[in-house]
């Protein structure tokens, strides 16, 4: 999952699509693998159906059209998981991380955590329309160049340029460091991301 960016821009590069998505294929068969190990069967076997029905979209004219799906639907996702946490009832995504690091946050923390969970929403609705655009309107190199390149580039930017603003805006509270902040966040588990209020 880690290297798929890159695998997805030399394959386009390359222009060769079957590679990307016999990788892709891969990885959702690992995933489906690791469900059915759990006895997660439905999801497992749900996974499996869709290699099959990727598998049968190789063989049409328009197999090149499959590149464009997956991260402009991880975008998508990405984008309705925020906003959708941001519905009465409901706790901000980004609040759920930092329960995670905090059990006790203050208003102000709630308010921060709040807006900056509205940001990363609309940041990902912009990306999703962004790369629609490029592959309606652009070349396939174009769109690659930006969804596999630069929208990683500016999501990690994001995190930078928000670490930076937060440690100013909370100043003393942060006492880690910006690697050592990403670490935590990585080791955090999405099931353990339970609905708070």
């Amino acid at each position: 999952m880690v290297i798929y960016p890159v695998i997805a821009y030399i394959a386009l590069w390359l222009k060769q699509p079957l590679m990307l998505i016999a990788y892709l294929m891969l990885i959702i068969f690992l995933v489906a693998v690791e469900k059915c190990r759990n006895k997660h069967w439905y999801s497992g076997l749900t996974l499996l159906l869709l290699i099959s029905v990727i598998a049968y979209f190789t063989q049409q004219d328009t197999v090149e059209y499959l590149v464009y799906f997956p991260p402009i639907l991880i975008l998508m996702s990405l984008f309705i998981l925020f906003i959708q946490s941001l519905a009465k009832g409901q706790t901000p995504i980004i609040t759920r991380y930092a329960i995670m690091f905090n059990d006790k946050l203050e208003d102000k923390h709630m308010r921060y955590n709040r807006s900056l969970t509205k940001i990363w929403a609309l940041f990902f609705l912009f990306m999703a329309i962004t790369s629609i655009v490029l592959a309606v309107f652009f070349s396939i190199e174009s769109w690659s160049l930006f969804t596999h390149l630069i929208s990683y580039m500016l999501i990690a930017s994001l995190f930078i340029v928000e670490f930076i603003y937060r440690k100013y805006h909370f100043a003393g509270e942060i006492k880690v460091g910006f690697f050592e902040f990403m670490k935590k966040i990585i080791k955090i588990r999405p099931t353990s991301l339970q609905q708070k209020k």
